[in-house]
């Protein structure tokens, strides 16, 4: 790494290279190479005023300097190129040229002192690569590399000097489209919000939003919640996304303050030979599993997650339903202390009525009234009377069914049903209570706050 005029191998990094001492004489014509530089900076600066690319000024300063050019991001992803074939591997020559101090440390050093610096070129090779760092504000958001074709009239510092001048308006042209990417995104982030959160759906105005994000009427869509919990929460939001983004490319998908949400369309088209594609809702459940999948697998990351799905959608304005139906299926795995996995809003059955009582204590006073000596029972007697009065009502008031679910004889069913009525004075012939005695069952599932047992 050299600066103009050194000849060591390993200089120290080069201060700014004045303007006098650039253009000093250079071979041929000094007054017209002078007045070409002088017209290159100029119309550098122009570009920068414009709504300008990166391609177009990587394509001038290529034909104005004659040499190779290439932007970088700060990864050594490549942003542009001109001047190159398309096989040619400028950034692998300056490694290559770099020698001992390594390109990284070439880079590190531009960074630093935001200047323009020369890697000289090998002996076979002659050609010396310039690197000037692209400063976006205070940050370095990547670098411009020129390297210089046989023949070139410019001088190294004349080089230095337009090198760095177009790396001035590169990080222009990349300040403006991280401005237009925030404002985009500032954008998209509030239209999302007012599908989630809509409350007037006949609204015109709700259609035309989900276009503008890629929803398609009639496709199905089912919108997915995802949240995390523990310290780490936070930090894990964007693996999140990762996944979500790489299970379902066409969801459309949103962090907001405490989730991520998902709206997540149905397989287009049917596998060959396997029939029709799935369900939005099936879809869905296997975004919401993948993700789960994806979370638990992350080395060394142990962040619990709980995905709630809600029913399908067809329209934009339904949208905001399955939203807050995927919130109701997380309050679910939450409230009843089993925070974690895929809960769907279509599998809470009678658990999304119950779910809206405020306050869970009196969803089990309730229970404790209508079953509560039953539970006394089993915790004295050890007769699974709890399960057995389940079974029953699972399989529509069928002794026989109910007996092969739990492994006993049709008599033994028959008889904790007649013992259940005496213990709680239920008749379950009568609907009303046959209605509350599997309400206090459904809400004692729900809570885990069974007890007893013992012997069948």
């Amino acid at each position: 790494m050299a600066a103009p005029g050194s000849t060591a191998s390993t200089p120290p990094v080069p201060s700014h290279v004045p303007v006098a001492h650039a253009l000093r004489r250079p071979a041929g014509d000094e007054t017209a190479v002078l007045r070409r530089v002088v017209s290159m900076c100029g119309h550098l600066s122009a570009l920068a005023a414009q709504n300008t690319e990166l391609a177009d000024v990587v394509t001038f300063l290529a034909d104005g300097v004659g040499a190779g050019v290439v932007v970088l991001d700060r990864r050594l992803d490549e942003l542009a190129r001109a001047g190159l074939p398309g096989g040619d591997d400028l950034v692998g020559g300056v490694r290559e040229q770099a020698g001992v101090a390594g390109l990284r440390t070439v880079l590190a050093a531009a960074a630093r002192t935001r200047r323009a610096l020369t890697v000289p070129g090998s002996a076979a090779a002659g050609a010396a690569t310039v690197v000037a760092p692209v400063s976006v504000g205070d940050d370095v958001s990547g670098y411009l590399l020129t390297a210089s074709h046989a023949g070139s009239d410019l001088t190294e510092d004349m080089r230095l000097l337009v090198t760095e001048h177009a790396a001035m308006v590169c990080g222009v042209v990349l300040g403006r489209e991280l401005v237009v990417t925030a404002a985009a995104g500032r954008a998209r982030q509030e239209l999302v919000e007012g599908l989630l959160l809509v409350r007037d759906r006949d609204d015109p105005e709700v259609e035309r939003w989900a276009q503008h994000l890629g929803f398609e009427p009639g496709r199905g869509y089912c919108a997915v919640a995802v949240s995390l919990a523990g310290d780490r929460a936070a930090t894990a939001f964007p693996a999140v996304e990762t996944a979500l983004g790489r299970l379902a490319p066409e969801a459309i998908v949103a962090a907001r303050a405490d989730e991520i949400v998902a709206i997540v369309p149905a397989t287009a088209g049917g596998a060959p030979g396997r029939g029709v594609a799935p369900g939005p809702l099936a879809t869905a459940r296997a975004v919401a599993a993948g993700c789960v999948a994806a979370m638990s697998g992350r080395a060394g990351a142990s962040v619990p997650i709980a995905v709630g799905v809600g029913n399908p959608c067809d329209t934009a304005a339904e949208i905001a339903r399955s939203y807050a139906e995927a919130r109701h299926a997380l309050a679910a795995s939450e409230k009843l202390g089993e925070f974690g996995g895929v809960t769907a809003f279509a599998d809470l059955g009678i658990h999304r009525l119950l779910l809206r009582v405020p306050d869970v204590t009196d969803l089990r006073d309730f229970a404790e009234e209508v079953v509560g000596a039953l539970l006394a029972e089993e915790r004295t007697g050890g007769m699974e009377y709890l399960a057995t009065l389940s079974a029953y009502f699972e399989h529509n008031n069928s002794p026989r069914r109910a007996a092969e679910k739990l492994h006993v004889h049709p008599n033994t069913v028959s008889y904790r049903i007649r013992r259940i009525e005496e213990i709680t004075g239920l008749s379950l012939d009568v609907r009303r209570d046959r209605l509350m005695a599997e309400v206090a069952v459904e809400i004692l599932d729900a809570l885990g706050d069974r007890s007893g047992g013992g012997r069948r």
